[in-house]
């Protein structure tokens, strides 16, 4: 799975998938795929573009097309519904909201009015519902769920605040979300090669500085670890799947030597590349 941009595929013609997944850790990428999470238990640090928060149960996010996310289990645990599919199946196949943005893409289940407390209930009996209908594949299953995913989008847009997207007060915020998405792109098709800080700041036309932290507030991490991160993930595939040497899955990945590699590779991973063998 491509850290950057995510083209995803589904295992019918019907374009939605619904899982639960308990910890999760995903750098941060983008799809035009609409990612909506509801927190079963446990809590989660989560990034949808510049704004992070941590979630707990009960809370729901909502990634829009093109939103730049990720997620961060380290020192949490939690068990998360995920629905993701094409915004096509509710009539928007260029992406969703059509031409608003979410003001914040996290609700906190923390109701202030009754009428709080209904809403809160129903998005995360929809979630369920859409969880349990993916499984189940009873007869008119997509039929039925298209209808739960259009009530699912139209109380996010009445309940959560909007802002009307306006093309020049919002240039410059359209701007960096779609430099970072080019760097993203840069780093998961160049990690191999030496790519200092200065050469990806080069590449998004951006100081040392400002580029520094840009990046972090977006992806929630150094870029160094990002890139880190990208690296360790290629070579753990390479351990698992090939016979390839450790030596030669470092050099592979972008590491300049052995030392360097083990010492990364535990720091992300919390063991060394030989106890994957």
């Amino acid at each position: 799975m491509r850290a950057f941009h995510e083209n995803r595929t589904y295992g019918s013609a019907f374009p939605f998938t619904a899982f639960v997944s308990p910890n999760i850790d995903f750098l941060a990428h983008w799809h035009n795929d609409l990612e909506i999470i509801y927190v079963l238990e446990g809590s989660i640090r989560m990034g949808i573009n510049s704004e992070t928060r941590v979630l707990q149960a009960g809370d729901l996010a909502v990634c829009s097309s093109g939103d730049i996310h990720y997620y961060d289990s380290k020192d949490n645990k939690s068990k998360l519904i995920f629905v993701i599919f094409n915004p096509s199946l509710i009539g928007f196949p260029a992406g969703w909201p059509l031409n608003m943005r979410l003001t914040s893409p996290f609700r906190e289940n923390r109701p202030s009015t009754p009428e709080d407390e209904v809403i809160d209930s129903r998005l995360s009996a929809i979630m369920q519902e859409l969880l349990q209908e993916h499984v189940q594949k009873l007869p008119h299953h997509e039929q039925l769920m298209i209808g739960l995913l259009h009530e699912l989008c139209a109380l996010i847009l009445r309940n959560m605040p909007l802002d009307i997207v306006n093309p020049h007060k919002d240039k410059r915020r359209i701007t960096n979300m779609k430099i970072m998405q080019e760097v993203l792109e840069y780093l998961d098709v160049n990690y191999m090669h030496p790519i200092t800080l200065a050469d990806a700041a080069r590449h998004a036309n951006m100081s040392l500085f400002y580029f520094s932290r840009f990046f972090k507030s977006i992806s929630g991490m150094s870029y160094i670890a990002y890139l880190n991160s990208i690296r360790v993930n290629q070579a753990e595939r390479l351990l698992l799947n090939t016979d390839k040497s450790i030596l030669d899955i470092a050099l592979e990945c972008g590491f300049s030597n052995i030392r360097t590699f083990n010492r990364v590779f535990k720091q992300v991973k919390l063991r060394t590349p030989s106890e994957l063998r």
